[in-house]
């Protein structure tokens, strides 16, 4: 299951989200907010805010590891 996850990762999402209007406008807010928050603050403040906005990103991914895991773990078990 993991390995069928990480494979599939870049498409599970896309397609769940590519006519998600909501989402593309919560898109559209951050990068707008980052651009004026780039503006104001320094380039290493700038920096730190990329690092921590990874791991953010990083720990997103686990969790929606965990998720489909969890789902794919009931499916299976339903199915028996």
């Amino acid at each position: 299951m993991t390995a069928y996850y990480w494979k599939n990762l870049k498409d599970i999402p896309q397609r769940q989200l590519a006519d998600n209007d909501e989402y593309h406008a919560l898109i559209r807010k951050k990068i707008s907010a980052e651009n004026a928050l780039k503006v104001l603050i320094s380039k290493e403040a700038w920096r730190r805010y990329l690092e921590l906005d990874a791991i953010s990103n990083e720990l997103e991914s686990v969790r929606l590891e965990a998720v489909y895991l969890a789902g794919a773990s009931d499916y299976e078990k339903l199915s028996k």
